[in-house]
């Protein structure tokens, strides 16, 4: 829609409501993933086990943990998994965020060049 628009209120009544439910959608999917992954306490070997790699990639980024190292493809699975679930924790109400962070620059990484 562009900006300033003449739309009527039931217009908007009606994308406030899609893009709510749209919304609830995809944290619930989130929270899915990350139980899948984590339910059993078992991400990192879970993720392993299903095929992705356990030693450092050179075109990942580099470990916060590990200096020099870059991070292993199931480690760069599980951080964008746990940054996703943060956000759906805080939307169920279950999870804080106490520091500012860039969850869009941290998930940009993923994206693929898809801006849509």
């Amino acid at each position: 829609m562009p900006v300033g628009a003449l739309v009527g209120s039931d217009q908007i009544n009606n994308i406030i409501t899609a893009l709510a439910v749209n919304l609830r959608t995809v944290m619930r999917q989130i929270d899915d993933l990350n139980l899948s992954v984590n339910g059993q306490g078992t991400g990192l070997a879970y993720l392993q086990s299903i095929g992705y790699g356990s030693v450092p990639n050179p075109g990942n980024p580099m470990d916060p943990n590990n200096p020099g190292t870059h991070l292993s493809d199931a480690q760069y699975a599980l951080n964008m998994i746990s940054y996703l679930n943060t956000v759906a924790g805080v939307y169920f109400g279950t999870a804080t965020q106490g520091s500012d962070f860039n969850f869009n620059q941290q998930l940009s990484q993923i994206w693929a060049a898809r801006i849509d």
